[in-house]
């Protein structure tokens, strides 16, 4: 039967029950909520046939990107499927049960495509908007993602349920495009309309990043800490953020002990903690501060999950935890793995691996091995592209201090200010960037 949700769409479901449920669950995934799980299982308890939740089950598998997951995101697909045989179903649901089947066999831009095609339907689906932004966020498809976003936020008036997320994702993107000014103001509206959307929260704190408000960025993100229990592993990325402010004024006892108490008090090998983790070591290394064995576990958990294609952006990760630790061989093993299967597979993460993976991940490997030099001749002419692996401009920062550190390294003084000055058109200098020009000027002298 069809049923309307909190936002007047047709949910082809048994009962209203499931899709109150349902309803729950999306706010919960706007919010990062670490209640959407349940709220999951509790639409598909009221209706263990509705095609809606099971197209979220399988997209919440397919965003962990892991290999291992992908088997339980097809066994989502298919009952999502036989619910369509059985039932009937809309035409967006339709295109969302195929977005995730081109997902799962490794087609993640066409699946994004299905997704705007089910967002264009019904510029109010509140699971296409959110499933579509993190898609097109892991592929590093910010056109995409504004493009998108400024077709369906005029949609959303400030009465519709979700609003204040939907504007927290719009203020997301506009950050990223370097539209700061209007970035921060969407991102205050979102937090009015929806004091919980954590994700509007954190692109206000990017734009603090970008443009080097230190204390502003701590100040807000203090504010924001009552918010965090009730938030998913996400609450680890916006310690980090702080983490980031703390660097920026030189106290690295108050980064460290956010790195012990919060950003690693659970030791997960999830992507996204890694990557916080990999990155802060990597920046208080690179300072010169003693981070004594904390690479070790990283490593550890970069070793056991091996050469995982699954998101190239990930694996870069891993590749810097294996070199920052000694496991130089190990890590050239992994990228002979990646290299294979690069070569063989279509999926979109072996089109980005040859691109811009594979020769990343081969000037970590050189750098470790004391070749700064040979890491420049891989990275420095792919830099542009870099942005293909996804994740934000302050992610992506540490690819780029790495590549501007080699250059350092190997005594190319051109393409080191070249770097430098590339860096500091997006953001504001920081005494980090200053110490780093202040040593190329005198190196040029």
């Amino acid at each position: 039967m069809m049923i309307y949700d909190c936002r007047g769409l047709e949910v082809t479901a048994a009962n209203p029950a499931a899709v109150l449920a349902f309803d729950r669950a999306i706010e919960a995934v706007f919010g990062h909520r670490t209640d959407a799980g349940a709220a999951l299982e509790a639409c598909l308890a009221a209706d263990p046939e509705m095609v809606l939740g099971w197209v979220l089950r399988g997209a919440a598998q397919l965003l962990l990107a892991r290999r291992e997951c992908v088997a339980a995101a097809e066994d989502a697909i298919q009952r999502a499927e036989r619910s369509l045989a059985a039932r009937g179903g809309t035409v967006r649901e339709r295109r969302l049960v195929a977005a995730l089947r081109a997902w799962v066999a490794g087609d993640m831009r066409a699946a994004a495509e299905r997704i705007d095609e089910a967002l264009a339907l019904d510029p109010l689906d509140g699971l296409a908007l959110k499933l579509g932004h993190g898609l097109k966020f892991m592929l590093g498809d910010l056109a995409g993602m504004r493009r998108s976003l400024e077709r369906t936020v005029p949609h959303w008036r400030a009465d519709v349920p979700g609003c204040g997320y939907v504007l927290g994702c719009h203020a997301f993107v506009l950050e990223e495009s370097g539209d700061l000014v209007q970035a921060e103001a969407v991102g205050r509206q979102a937090l009015a309309l929806a004091p919980r959307d954590v994700w509007g929260a954190h692109a206000v704190a990017h734009v603090f990043e970008m443009q080097g408000r230190v204390q502003d960025g701590i100040a807000w993100l203090e504010a924001q800490s009552a918010q965090l229990p009730g938030v998913n592993n996400f609450a680890y990325h916006m310690h980090w953020h702080r983490a980031l402010f703390h660097l920026a004024l030189g106290e690295s006892d108050q980064v460290l002990a956010l790195y012990d108490t919060a950003i690693r008090a659970t030791q997960t090998d999830d992507y996204r903690d890694m990557a916080n983790a990999v990155s802060l070591l990597w920046r208080l290394d690179a300072q010169g501060i003693d981070v004594g064995r904390r690479w070790d576990e990283l490593a550890d958990l970069a070793d056991a999950r091996g050469a995982d294609p699954t998101l190239a952006f990930a694996m870069a990760h891993r590749a810097m935890a294996l070199a920052a630790s000694g496991r130089r061989d190990r890590l050239v093993q992994l990228i002979g793995e990646l290299d294979r299967w690069a070569v063989t597979s279509g999926a979109s993460q072996a089109r980005i691996l040859r691109s811009v993976g594979l020769p990343l991940l081969r000037a970590i490997a050189a750098e470790a091995a004391g070749q700064p030099d040979q890491a420049v001749d891989l990275l420095f002419p792919i830099r542009a592209r870099l942005q293909s692996l996804g994740g934000s401009h302050a992610q992506r920062d540490l690819f780029h201090w790495f590549l501007t550190d080699a250059a350092i390294a190997a005594g190319r003084r051109s393409e080191a200010f070249e770097l430098l000055a590339e860096r500091t058109d997006r953001h504001a200098m920081t005494d980090w960037a200053a110490d780093r020009l202040t040593g190329l000027v005198a190196m040029a002298a």
